[in-house]
């Protein structure tokens, strides 16, 4: 039996070393925030100091750090099954009797202290394979705090370009409304000379009015982004907020070229990392709940003082000790480990169509965006081209116009 308590307790020595090295490990790869800065290749400041302000005050980010905090805890606590339980004892006990027939009182005074062992030796795994569980949740939670990064700088870069956008059409629809203006009074001035008809006036005044119409809506969608970027910042400020309704040019992004579907650009997905994460946790879980079925070894004891005479309590006669190895197996139990392996692997299945369907979604969105991303700089490239065109076609019917050889239609 000796040989057999100091063989289980090689076991678990080994068992906890093995832990600390995965531990370390695990610390190797907290690496938060991400450092995946893509915004900055849009070369723009402003957008920069916006995201940090984001990293820093977002109180979605803030959660899911609290998750991650949250998951450690966890995974402290589930560590824990590994080291014995020791707890401390003490008893005082002063007592008075009365022996025989002269009724002699008779005075003692019981202590006892000590402190006391209860330690579970994880044979079979079934502590190893909870903590591997823990340790799994811990990574998912880092994953879901990047896939929260992700979206938030993704909705703040998206806010702010389109800030810039409304501003760039605000500017268009302001430099329209200053051309209409100017040709309104040239037709103004060419029916008052008998060039012109009322009609034509007319239709210049509702082309301007039109255009001056659309300059509110812009102006308010402007406010708007400017509202969102505040909150996605956690800094609701007029300050800031005036400081982004200041007009400044809409950034550009280098352009960056691709093919295909990488796959290490779908690995790279936090939500497809977080999935795979859970996975792994829940068939941890499940080889937790099939270790149940095997029994438990389990060392208790006991060492401490007990003594009647209070004032000798901690005299080595008075020493007590005890150290007792026990089986414990269960043979029945109302089918509660069955179902408890049955929950655990339908779980384990629930997941595996969860992380497939994750793994179908990334793929598509990624081709998606893939082949969205090459369309649009071709779209660009043929917007420049009729941009220039009309253009000049715009200056060439003003300039004909004005020299009475084009209608007003034509402009």
């Amino acid at each position: 039996m000796k040989r057999i308590i100091i063989l289980l307790l090689l076991l678990e020595c080994f068992t906890l070393r093995l832990t600390a090295q995965q531990d370390s490990v695990m610390n190797l790869q907290q690496q938060l925030p991400s450092n995946d800065t893509w915004w900055q290749l849009f070369g723009d400041s402003t957008l920069t100091v916006l995201i940090q302000k984001a990293v820093a005050n977002n109180y979605d980010l803030s959660n899911a750090v609290k998750n991650i905090e949250l998951a450690k805890s966890r995974l402290r606590i589930s560590k824990s099954a590994y080291y014995p339980e020791i707890s401390a004892s003490a008893s005082y006990t002063p007592e008075k009797s009365s022996l025989g027939i002269d009724h002699t009182d008779m005075y003692s005074r019981i202590g006892q202290a000590g402190l006391s062992m209860n330690w579970e030796l994880d044979v079979f795994g079934n502590i190893r394979k909870n903590v591997k569980s823990q340790k799994q949740y811990y990574l998912a939670s880092q994953e879901d705090y990047r896939g929260v990064m992700v979206s938030l700088t993704a909705q703040l870069a998206t806010a702010y370009i389109q800030l810039r956008t409304y501003q760039e059409q605000l500017e268009v629809a302001r430099h329209n409304l200053k051309s209409q203006e100017e040709i309104l009074q040239l037709n103004e001035t060419k029916l008052q000379a008998g060039l012109t008809s009322k009609l034509t006036v007319a239709q210049a005044r509702g082309l301007w009015l039109q255009t001056q119409a659309t300059i509110p809506g812009i102006e308010a969608a402007i406010y708007s982004q400017a509202n969102t970027i505040s909150v996605l910042t956690g800094e609701y400020s007029a300050t800031l907020r005036d400081s982004l309704l200041q007009i400044s040019p809409l950034p550009l992004g280098a352009e960056v070229p691709v093919a295909g579907i990488p796959a290490d650009l779908i690995r790279r997905r936090p939500d497809l990392r977080a999935a795979e994460r859970t996975m792994d946790a829940l068939a941890a879980a499940a080889g937790a709940s099939r270790a149940d079925w095997w029994p438990k070894f389990l060392v208790t004891g006991f060492f401490g003082y007990s003594s009647e005479n209070f004032e000798q309590f901690t005299n080595k006669e008075n020493m007590i000790w005890q150290i007792a190895p026990s089986i414990k197996w269960t043979i029945f139990s109302g089918r509660n480990l069955v179902e408890s392996k049955k929950s655990a692997q339908l779980q384990l299945d629930e997941e595996i169509n969860s992380y497939n369907q994750t793994l179908l979604t990334a793929l598509q969105e990624v081709d998606n965006a893939l082949v969205t991303y090459n369309k649009s700089l071709l779209q660009i490239s043929a917007l420049n081209d009729a941009f220039q065109q009309s253009q000049l076609t715009l200056d060439l019917a003003i300039e004909q116009y004005k020299n009475g050889l084009a209608s007003y239609q034509t402009v």
